[in-house]
């Protein structure tokens, strides 16, 4: 919990030093009050999305991020040579994976809650369910999958409307990009 905590600060400190740089002086409205485990102050809030503790990270290592559309009934494989871990984070529609590895999700819906009992406990495991290797885990808007390296399996659509994510991805320096980018 403190190692989240400093990067919490830290982060909140970058975000607050760059609102600093370009402050204008301008009305802002708040429309709901914040959910527990935001952070807001002079217009600008962070709010955790998802995470995955002790994960083991190449060092150094490239990271990628896009959004990925699906219509219903399409899908795509992990394959096991794959170097590459990433989280991808549900905006809308429903996607599942199933991986022949564990899956660490984090369910949008609880995680507000989650996030005050870890303040209060200092227990951040009621945050995060461990899904078991091969089996399937539904995915909804808000909910987050950290999907490990080096392991097969698929992503699909089984719902009934188009589902969109982002996935962040890291892997080993020029891992992910080095087949599109020609050597000198």
């Amino acid at each position: 919990m403190r190692r989240f905590s400093m990067l919490l600060a830290v982060v909140a400190v970058v975000l607050l030093g760059l609102v600093a740089l370009g402050a204008q002086p301008r009305v802002l409205a708040q429309e709901a009050t914040p959910a527990a485990g935001t952070f807001e102050e002079g217009g600008v809030s962070f709010e955790p999305v998802a995470f995955a503790l002790g994960v083991a990270l190449p060092s150094p290592g490239d990271l990628f991020v896009a959004r990925i559309g699906m219509d219903p009934g399409a899908g795509f494989p992990i394959e096991e040579n794959d170097p590459s871990a990433g989280i991808l984070i549900v905006e809308s529609g429903t996607f599942t994976v199933q991986i022949e590895g564990a899956v660490m999700v984090t369910r949008g819906a609880t995680l507000g809650e989650a996030m005050a009992a870890a303040e209060t406990t200092g227990d951040m495991s009621g945050a995060s369910e461990a899904i078991a290797a091969g089996e399937a885990v539904m995915l909804e808007a808000g909910d987050a999958a950290y999907i490990p390296a080096n392991v097969s399996g698929e992503i699909r659509n089984d719902g009934d409307e188009r589902a969109v994510g982002l996935a962040f991805l890291v892997g080993p320096p020029e891992d992910m990009m080095g087949e599109a980018t020609p050597a000198p």
